[in-house]
């Protein structure tokens, strides 16, 4: 089976592997490096991890409207008390990231025969919310981000059950992967970016350079990999030296923005990371990653 259709097995291990692994990862930001203190992020994140592995199912409506106005009243009254509320949500996408790996051994996602069109969506949405992050501040973008992140699972949710959504279907057959759950490429991608926005709330500029990272690294890398790729990594044969190179080149947009010597190391290990086989999606990898490497060197 895969993510769009799991079996009744299946979803169970979903749900409890999601709430274990999102309390863990929250409870180590909290501990390791300070993230969350009277928000209790562990909490929050425990409970909104039961929503991704219920998309399609018919109790999945309950659980996700009361953890919205469960996470907003708890984090109400607090500055920017959307960007804790985005942040929690997008830690319980990390956590479900990590329980479809684990339960989901073989790979589940077929990369298509032509990705040129997905990836030109994956540069243009990020750089546009970069854009934004320009114009009108994080505080004013992030709210933004998070109310289209709310939407697009809810919209998910509907296609998932069988409930034709308008553009759902031209959307899996020109942009979306086999084995994916419709729009799910797109639904880490919107997380990692609350992830960082929460992460970074007081520095703009280095949530702006891991969105960059995350666009044209990872974009180019694509273009440059099927284009070029010609040497397999040895550690990873789905990958090439050439792809890596092209990740590496295209994160570089990060300098512009940030030109520290933490941002040229950031995106040394980011470049080292996107090229591990692993198997949790890295529109959510990379950015978490890039993300805490920001928040601990500035």
């Amino acid at each position: 089976m895969s993510p769009s259709n799991p079996t009744s097995t299946e979803r169970f291990k979903l749900l409890l592997v999601s709430i274990i692994a999102a309390m863990l990862i929250a409870t180590a930001m909290e501990v390791f490096i300070g993230v969350g203190g009277s928000t209790r992020i562990e909490i929050l994140s425990g409970w909104f991890s039961i929503l991704f592995p219920l998309l399609g199912n018919l109790i999945f409506p309950v659980p996700y409207f009361v953890g919205l106005i469960f996470g907003s009243y708890q984090v109400s009254g607090k500055e920017m008390w959307w960007l804790d509320l985005g942040l929690v949500v997008a830690i319980a996408g990390l956590g479900y990231a990590v329980a479809e790996a684990i339960v989901f051994q073989e790979r589940k996602a077929k990369n298509r025969d032509d990705e040129r069109t997905r990836k030109a969506l994956h540069i243009a949405s990020n750089l546009a919310t970069c854009l934004l992050i320009w114009i009108f501040g994080i505080r004013t973008t992030s709210i933004f981000v998070l109310l289209l992140t709310c939407t697009e699972i809810l919209l998910i949710h509907l296609s998932a059950s069988g409930i034709k959504v308008p553009g759902m279907k031209e959307w899996v057959e020109n942009v979306g992967r086999e084995g994916e759950i419709p729009g799910e490429g797109a639904l880490y991608n919107a997380l990692g970016v609350l992830f960082a926005l929460g992460l970074l709330r007081d520095h703009p500029a280095a949530a702006i350079a891991v969105i960059i990272i995350l666009a044209m690294g990872d974009g180019l890398a694509t273009f440059v990999g099927s284009s070029y790729g010609r040497h397999k990594l040895p550690w990873n044969e789905i990958k090439t030296v050439e792809g890596t190179i092209g990740f590496a080149a295209g994160a570089m947009g990060a300098f512009m923005v940030l030109p520290t010597a933490g941002t040229l190391a950031i995106v040394l290990l980011s470049s080292i990371i996107e090229s591990l086989p692993l198997k949790v999606n890295d529109n959510i990898v990379l950015p978490v990653a890039a993300s805490l490497m920001y928040y601990l060197v500035l």
